[in-house]
């Protein structure tokens, strides 16, 4: 509990520190946001896609495969089941299947699934060029601004349904209701996901020996609905947006009078010298300086969020790395992880 009241201090003192810039509403939202920082540092924009013939594309294939699936229904609806994610806990499916209207069984067919994209192989995984990143994600060949890198893969979704439990006031069809506060979140496979490859709820939500959490590659869609994408499903270029990595994650791990932080507050103008420098201007500075090196940003496709992209927010060369901002709320809940763990093995 202490170190929980310790970071949501944090998230308020760092939303005080960066309002006067209006930056609240990056750290509410992992991508898109109207932060205008200083020294000439721009902030990651969504950048129009109209231009690039492949968003149209998967537009239309996206309407394509809507409309299969509705006229499927027609002939036999068990069609659409056949086809929706599934949670491996019964129970789940079972419950889901008493108010999931068919709209929403689309959708999320839909979100979780992985089109043929022969026409995206922009992108490659390869070994990351930043200092224990693991593998990341790296241009195959010159990227305009504006261009569909790669999708962002649904391979499972994280659902928030209103709890059910003693206690909760929800109705678990109500998907909308913001005044629930109590949630329950479902972890949903697409159909294309081996079953060999399905984590149970443990591993998706707290990781294993060998495997971060599968929570650590999701980004939000919606209130709702967030898309992850699995570390074992590389070798499809269409679908690898989930190996961007955030090109100034170490900063915000870094204590503020480590070399590297010290540099990056010195370029954001920051008074290193002040006896109030603390842990708020060492996440100003990981924000700030994430913006400052990302070349790209995960954004839905079109209005109807039926599925996630990486988009370029400048030109890219061939072979350079592909960065994204992962936001400071990821950073900040990536680290009560490792407090969590380091106290469970204690």
């Amino acid at each position: 509990a202490t170190h929980f009241l310790m970071l949501t201090s944090l998230k308020i003192s760092l939303m005080q520190l960066l309002l006067p810039q209006a930056a609240a509403f990056l750290i509410n939202h992992r991508y898109g946001c109207h932060y205008s920082p200083p020294r000439s540092l721009a902030a990651p924009r969504a950048t129009s896609t109209l231009d690039d013939p492949n968003i149209q594309h998967i537009n239309q294939l996206l309407m394509d495969k809507k409309q299969e699936l509705l006229d499927g229904l027609l002939d036999d609806p068990s069609n659409l089941n056949e086809q929706s994610p599934l949670s491996i806990v019964a129970a789940d499916n079972d419950l889901r299947d008493t108010f999931l209207t068919t709209e929403q069984r689309v959708y999320e067919t839909l979100l979780s699934s992985r089109l043929d994209l022969p026409f995206l192989n922009r992108a490659i995984v390869g070994p990351s060029e930043i200092e224990g990143a693991g593998r990341g994600l790296f241009a195959a060949e010159d990227i305009k601004e504006g261009d569909v890198i790669t999708c962002y893969p649904g391979d499972a979704l994280l659902c928030e349904l209103p709890s059910t439990d003693e206690g909760g006031e929800g109705d678990p069809s109500d998907l909308e209701d913001d005044e629930n506060e109590a949630v329950d979140e479902v972890v949903l496979w697409g159909r294309h996901v081996p079953k060999g490859d399905r984590w149970d709820d443990d591993t998706v939500f707290d990781g294993s020996k060998s495997s971060p959490p599968l929570t650590s590659y999701a980004v939000t869609m919606s209130d709702v609905y967030s898309v992850m994408g699995h570390p074992s499903l590389d070798d499809n270029p269409a679908y690898i947006g989930h190996f961007a990595n955030d090109g100034a994650g170490h900063l915000a791990y870094e204590m503020p009078d480590s070399p590297r932080n010290i540099e990056a507050s010195l370029e954001l103008g920051l008074d290193t010298e002040s006896s109030e420098f603390g842990v708020e201007d060492n996440i100003a500075a990981y924000v700030l300086k994430s913006f400052d090196v990302a070349n790209a940003m995960h954004q839905p496709v079109d209005d109807d969020e039926f599925h996630m992209v990486t988009v370029a927010i400048r030109d890219i060369k061939k072979g350079e790395e592909i960065l994204v901002t992962y936001g400071p709320d990821y950073w900040i809940s990536d680290y009560a992880g490792h407090i969590a763990d380091a106290e469970d093995d204690s």
